[in-house]
């Protein structure tokens, strides 16, 4: 599925038709047809392999901790490089064995911290849920659309107000507010979440 994610890297949103799929795999777009019944089962192999290349080279951290915060991060850097196939795919079950890799060392994280039963699923799907959230949506706004224009622009907040002294906070940020990291924003996200789990981990209160 390299060659599908390679086509929305491309053309963005809307650029992967069965017809560019199959050209790029020297295919008829009859033949994508025998293998794939519609685009929503391409885009959960597309889904599958955004997956491969998060887990791809993992290893498990000596802390859960650390283990869940690269896991984040690996997340965010598959999403960020490749924006306008996260963006379609991040909200999709692929049941494939690469997002059963994920989900197993995300549990496996959280087995060491002390969860179990119940208590392990909910905080995976907070953990996971939290993780596919931020970075999905991040790589939505910088995906390309159908005209080739950055959505990214949308949500850059430049500010200038007629009136600045009518908005003294927004006014006293306007150059941070235009220039944030937004991976800075997010390694504090992961940071508090990550905080709040350790405060509430079993194992801390053996």
């Amino acid at each position: 599925m390299s060659a599908a994610v390679q086509i929305l890297d491309e053309h963005g949103l809307n650029g992967l038709t069965f017809a560019r799929l199959g050209k790029q795999l020297g295919a008829s777009p009859t033949a994508m047809y025998r293998h794939f019944s519609s685009r929503e089962e391409i885009l959960i192999a597309v889904a599958d392999e955004l997956v491969r290349q998060s887990i791809d080279g993992y290893v498990p951290a000596v802390s859960w901790l650390d283990s869940l915060r690269d896991l984040a991060y690996r997340a965010w850097r598959t999403f960020e490089r490749h924006p306008a196939a996260a963006a379609q795919t991040y909200h999709l079950l692929t049941g494939g064995p690469n997002e059963l890799r994920v989900v197993d060392a995300i549990l496996a994280a959280l087995h060491q911290a002390g969860w179990r039963g119940e208590a392990a699923v909910k905080q995976y799907h907070m953990y996971s849920q939290f993780v596919l959230a931020v970075s999905g949506s991040h790589a939505a706004q910088v995906a390309q659309d159908d005209t080739g224009s950055s959505v990214a622009s949308t949500w850059v907040q430049e500010y200038r107000p007629a009136r600045p002294e009518d908005y003294p906070y927004v006014s006293a940020v306007r150059e941070e507010l235009r220039s944030i990291d937004f991976f800075e924003v997010y390694v504090g996200l992961v940071d508090a979440l990550l905080s709040a789990m350790a405060a509430q981990a079993p194992a801390a209160k053996e």
